[in-house]
């Protein structure tokens, strides 16, 4: 691994660390639950999405989502690497296309057909 990664890997820790220890001092980890800081995560989402939309730098909407993320897992006995680590696990392997834009999961990629109705009285099906 070349130096610029483990600059940046350290920074993560450090700034992980920072962030965790934020959330202690201002009791938002026994004050608060993981439904209040999903909706607080649902609510920067938000943010990132309008700045996406408007073009805008969205660093700051990431890190946010981040700092919130670090609280959820925090508050469930978790590291942002252990979930990392996890979310990579399920993905590596993963075969798929994109479609508009989107990743779609092999699995996922079925073609689905529309239900049929057939009319008792007069045999005609319809979709």
């Amino acid at each position: 691994m070349n130096a610029q990664y483990w600059h940046e890997n350290g920074d993560l820790i450090t700034l992980s660390e920072k962030v965790k220890q934020w959330h202690y001092d201002r009791n938002l980890i026994h004050g608060s639950d993981d439904k209040s800081q999903f909706a607080k995560l649902i609510q920067e989402a938000g943010e990132l999405s309008d700045n996406i939309c408007k073009g805008k730098d969205v660093s700051d909407d990431i890190g946010d989502m981040i700092v919130v993320l670090i609280n959820i897992a925090e508050r469930n006995g978790l590291t942002l690497a252990q979930c990392l680590e996890r979310a990579w696990d399920d993905i590596k392997h993963r075969k798929g296309r994109m479609v508009d834009g989107v990743f779609v999961k092999e699995e996922d990629d079925k073609v689905v057909e529309p239900p049929t109705y057939k009319n008792t009285a007069t045999g005609q099906t319809r979709y």
